[in-house]
């Protein structure tokens, strides 16, 4: 089965297939990558939180039209379709600071998601577990691939522009299959063991960038970007969830929420907040005034 790749020599099939990949996100870009990655017989733990619609059988390859029909959660559609291939663990669940630990024991992460919030979410946990990720994005006529695991994605991603990512301007599914497929490629270099640089690749245009330039850690100013979602802010602090004040709604190792001032704030252990705001110059007020800087 694996002869041709075998044949390529510089690649470790034994390491392959004694490594754990979790795969956040199984659509256009996600539902690629499962697919490359289980092909290499690479064991998956695959999350996500949606189901499968007639749509999807536009942007992947791997759902039917019958799964489509039955509205099947795509975590068990890309199950079903995979799991000859190697072993699944799939996971009809968003990932967020409750379910986090799914990730726990993987040797990489690959970014399938569309959203910056849980993008965020995951490089925080990877930064902090020593865990290497890929970022994966199509938009319109246009893909990213970076790998990181030394490099700051949070400065990258606002050398970017995030709130692009919030526009409805479709998805080619060319553009996304050949993105994904970069993302799969660096995986699979990396758990063969060889080495991989951390810039931003570009599709169709196969230009790279160098971002990330600043040091996440100790960072104190203050900076604000928009993410999906209606009133809906990420600030970016040096200030950890204790130094917050306002009622507490909910805690645990990653975070804190709070209600501050009729608004939530959602703290991040690395200072990063969620925050429901109006505007973005009210977000970073209230980051301000609730950490009191």
């Amino acid at each position: 089965m694996y002869s041709r790749f075998q044949a390529l020599e510089k690649y470790d099939l034994e390491k392959l297939q004694n490594s754990t990949a979790a795969v956040v996100g199984l659509g256009a870009t996600g539902s690629v990558i499962a697919e490359h990655l289980a092909r290499h017989g690479i064991n998956l733990i695959l999350i996500d939180r949606d189901f499968l619609e007639i749509n999807d059988l536009y942007s992947s390859n791997i759902y039917s039209k019958n799964q489509c029909v039955e509205t099947l959660p795509k975590a068990k559609a890309a199950e079903e379709k995979l799991d000859d291939l190697t072993e699944i663990e799939a996971h009809v669940e968003n990932l967020d600071s409750a379910s986090i630990d799914l990730l726990q024991n993987v040797d990489i992460v690959l970014d399938g998601t569309d959203n910056l919030e849980t993008r965020l979410l995951i490089d925080e946990y990877c930064s902090n577990n020593d865990i290497p990720w890929i970022y994966t994005a199509a938009l319109g006529e246009r893909g990213f691939s970076m790998f990181v695991k030394d490099n700051c994605f949070r400065c990258s991603f606002e050398t970017l522009n995030p709130s692009s990512s919030c526009e409805t301007n479709g998805v080619m599914r060319e553009i996304a299959s050949i993105t994904a497929s970069k993302s799969s490629m660096k995986a699979v270099k990396y758990l063969s063991g060889l080495n991989l640089n951390q810039k931003l690749e570009m599709v169709p245009s196969g230009k790279t960038f160098e971002l990330g330039g600043c040091s996440c850690e100790g960072r104190t100013e203050v900076s604000v970007s928009s993410v999906c979602g209606e009133n809906k802010y990420q600030v970016f602090g040096g200030k950890r969830p204790q130094e917050f004040n306002g009622k507490v709604l909910a805690s645990n190792d990653y975070l804190k929420k709070i209600e501050f001032n009729g608004s939530e704030l959602t703290v991040f252990n690395s200072g990063r907040a969620i925050v429901m705001a109006s505007s973005k110059e009210d977000a970073e007020n209230l980051y301000r005034e609730a950490s009191s800087i």
